[in-house]
């Protein structure tokens, strides 16, 4: 791999239009007068002169549909700046898509990151959340009675799980057919089983690769294929009887009802 690809980094310019509104430069200085409360005491901070800071925060102000930083003239209690509740949300905007642009050019110099689409991309960063299954799915069908739905999804390895969800949370994630989502479950609601059986749970086939044992409970993983692991967390009492070792074929099996969708719309 080309070194120098490890050192890309995209720098992130907002335009209205054809003319500048944020660009670093201007975010450095936002960031300054946001710790400083000055004009002049942040431009300083960020290494250009007042009059360019002036000329940057009342282009922006100009530009935009609400004012960026509000300042006050001086006087007996000298003079002041500060951002407005829009200037915050401007921060924390560009601090986000800093980090999206990072997880881009991330993704493009690891040919094990699939570019087919964001929600993909996204999915193999991982949410943060306690959720410890989090797996790629595609909606194959949706069968509904106005107030509940069942979703059956396709997982990478073509294996098919259900998910029941409310019908105005298929409506509020506009899930369609054909449509890629996050799957998440949690490990606790996983249960394990050496059989396939007709309980209407789901039954996800897998090789354990691991088995992590604790005082009362034992992290179970499972390979699903297509480089996907699920995790169950079992009672270390039901392991022993169960006689289970790495290497052994065994199902992972969870309600369709402790499965949770996550999509972008």
């Amino acid at each position: 791999m080309d070194s120098n690809l490890m050192d890309l980094k995209a720098l992130l310019t907002l335009n209205n239009d054809s003319t500048l509104f944020a660009n670093p430069r201007r975010i450095k200085l936002l960031q300054q007068v946001q710790r400083t409360g000055s004009i002049s005491q942040g431009a300083k901070e960020a290494g250009i002169s007042y009059k360019a800071a002036w000329d940057a925060i009342n282009d922006m102000n100009q530009l935009a549909e609400q004012d960026v930083v509000h300042s006050a003239k001086g006087g007996k209690g000298g003079g002041g700046a500060k951002l407005t509740p829009f200037g915050e949300r401007l921060l924390q905007l560009y601090s986000l898509m800093d980090q999206m642009q990072d997880m881009a050019l991330t993704a493009l110099v690891d040919a094990a990151v699939p570019m087919g689409s964001l929600q993909e991309l996204m999915a193999h960063f991982s949410l943060e959340t306690s959720a410890r299954n989090q797996l790629l799915a595609e909606v194959v069908a949706l069968q509904s009675d106005n107030v509940s739905d069942s979703i059956q999804l396709k997982l990478a390895g073509n294996q098919q799980v259900e998910a029941s969800i409310t019908h105005s949370s298929t409506a509020r994630l506009a899930l369609t057919i054909g449509k890629k989502v996050l799957l998440l479950f949690k490990a606790p609601s996983v249960s394990i089983q050496l059989h396939s059986d007709d309980s209407g749970n789901n039954q996800l086939r897998g090789v354990v690769t691991q088995l992590m044992r604790g005082n009362s409970r034992t992290e179970v993983t499972l390979d699903i294929g297509s480089d996907e692991q699920v995790y169950a967390s079992v009672e270390n009492e039901l392991i022993s009887a169960m006689k289970l070792t790495e290497g052994d074929y065994c199902y992972a099996c969870f309600h369709p009802s402790n499965a949770i969708i996550a999509s972008m719309k």
